[in-house]
């Protein structure tokens, strides 16, 4: 295959990954939107108390975590850094609160 040949796949195969994540993003917000719907409701997030799906603090903040990355990622691939780094922001403030010095995160 040719260099421009090679270009041209791997632009239609990031363009397959990113409708494929734009989909499941999608899904996900309708997913939630009927969580709410059916009266569910989240715990305040630094509560040490479960909430309805049995989900304590650290786990939430750990959902959040990976839900800020993705949304980060799509940024930077639409090469929109300036949003990419408001994400980074928020990103580590959840690090420091999940870490608290250990490293774990």
């Amino acid at each position: 295959m040719k260099e421009d040949a090679i270009e041209k796949l791997a632009q239609l195969l990031f363009d397959k990954i990113m409708e494929k994540q734009e989909q499941a993003d999608l899904e996900y917000a309708d997913q939630i939107t009927k969580l709410v719907n059916q009266g569910y409701t989240m715990s305040d997030i630094t509560s040490n108390k479960t909430d309805e799906l049995g989900l304590n603090a650290e786990e939430r903040l750990v959902g959040e975590l990976a839900r800020l990355q993705t949304i980060m990622m799509i940024f930077e691939d639409k090469e929109e850094y300036e949003k990419a780094a408001m994400i980074l922001k928020k990103i580590d403030k959840i690090n420091i609160k999940l870490n608290h010095g250990s490293g774990k995160y």
